[in-house]
């Protein structure tokens, strides 16, 4: 499992993580997903590009549904 980077210190960074997970929250939610891994959720809080789930509006039918790893 991959574990969580540290808390940033910096106000700047912090409010970045939080926008980050917003949007992938609300990719979530447009795609359709009830379920997402914990995994998952701590791989896009870390900056990674490839965790982020597709945009809404040019996903593919495959990423529609109730769970994805």
């Amino acid at each position: 499992m991959t574990s969580l980077k540290p808390f940033p210190t910096n106000p700047t960074e912090q409010a970045e993580d939080a926008l980050r997970l917003l949007e992938a929250l609300h990719r979530l939610r447009g795609l359709g997903w009830r379920t997402v891994t914990v995994d998952r959720l701590v791989r896009i809080a870390n900056g990674d590009d490839t965790a982020m789930p597709p945009h809404p509006a040019d996903a593919p039918k495959s990423a529609r549904g109730t769970y994805h790893r």
